[in-house]
């Protein structure tokens, strides 16, 4: 029965997203520079860089909410294929980027990709303080139970809206639809420890126009956040 359920929610997960199922992914080494890769999950950092993703602008947003731009270099080893920051920054940073990657089948593809460093705020308006002003984010919150994620898109609740969870090994280890909030709530166990990675995508199925004289029929939106298992932090 656990193969079977497995088996259908990869199913929905390959019917909601594209099909390659590559996404853009931000995280910060232990020594603390940024890593910024294209990948399937927060494990799979060996795909080359797509030229859009290769190009695009990643920003340190501060406390008082402002960006900065940093500098990334190509890098590309055995275990690492993509872009980093050759001095460390706080590990406590939060990061963010978007980039329109192209058209795919028809419809324009934009990612969005926001890591989260440091221990998670315990309310929903802690959180509010310092996120990033991404078109679709998430706002996530340290619970008794586990963490719940706020999901909006140009400011209002994301209704609906399946959002997977990997952890650090890149395993799904949940997937769960918002609630009339675009919230849902992943529990202690579900949150494993070290790194971990929520997704969830958002289509706009009449939104029509051109893109390097090039037409798309509808726009499709991902967003990729990583956070540490807020329990790491009690050790």
């Amino acid at each position: 029965m656990k193969l079977f359920k497995t088996l259908v929610a990869l199913c929905l997960f390959a019917a909601a997203t594209p099909a390659y199922a590559h996404f853009p992914w931000l995280t910060i080494s232990e020594h603390g520079n940024v890593q910024y890769f294209f990948g399937e999950n927060p494990a799979d950092c060996t795909y080359k860089l797509p030229g859009a993703i290769a190009k695009s602008d990643i920003e340190l947003v501060t406390a008082k909410g402002t960006k900065e731009k940093l500098e990334l270099s190509p890098i590309e080893t055995d275990d690492f294929v993509g872009r980093t920051t050759s001095q460390a920054i706080d590990r406590n940073s939060l990061l963010q980027s978007q980039v329109t990657f192209g058209i795919y089948h028809g419809s324009r593809l934009d990612y969005y990709t926001v890591h989260y460093g440091g221990k998670l705020p315990a309310s929903l308006e802690d959180s509010n303080k310092h996120s990033s002003d991404l078109t679709l984010k998430a706002n996530l919150v340290d619970t008794e139970h586990g963490v719940d994620a706020y999901i909006t898109w140009k400011g209002q609740p994301l209704v609906d809206a399946d959002v997977q969870l990997f952890c650090e090994e890149g395993h799904q280890d949940a997937s769960k639809k918002t609630d009339s909030d675009g919230k849902v709530s992943f529990t202690d166990k579900e949150v494993e420890d070290g790194l971990n990675g929520i997704m969830v995508g958002h289509t706009l199925k009449d939104e029509r126009g051109t893109l390097n004289d090039k037409k798309y029929e509808s726009t499709s939106h991902y967003l990729t956040v990583t956070f540490k298992d807020p329990q790491d932090f009690e050790k």
